[in-house]
């Protein structure tokens, strides 16, 4: 399995989110009953950078291009856990935000 390229960390306070849906019925009562959809959580890490240069976009994009549709370690800039992620959008977001720098969007989740 691939590992995260190496680039400067997104930056801090970069949002975590645990995902665990839920179906949901509503009854004319007003009561409402629910179960789980799934039988686990999917944890996922919406990193942004406001400022990448362009040299580490560069391997970024070229890492997401090779490893769409894969999994990669990723390894946490504050714990240190490493996971087993894969993209979870079809495309990498980024905004010109100077010469030779970008501001980037790259959401993974854990597999």
């Amino acid at each position: 399995m691939a590992d995260w390229p190496n680039i400067p960390a997104a930056d801090f306070g970069t949002e975590e989110e645990v995902y665990k849906p839920q179906v949901r019925s509503e009854f004319e009562g007003g009561y409402v009953q629910s179960r789980p959809r799934t039988s686990r959580e999917i944890r996922r890490f919406p990193l942004s950078w406001e400022t990448m240069s362009s040299a580490d976009y560069a391997t970024l994009e070229t890492f997401f291009k090779t490893y769409q549709g894969s999994s990669f370690n990723w390894t946490h800039p504050v714990t240190s856990v490493v996971y087993a992620c894969r993209f979870s959008t079809d495309s990498l977001m980024s905004i010109w935000t100077g010469p030779g720098y970008r501001s980037v969007k790259c959401p993974i989740e854990v597999v």
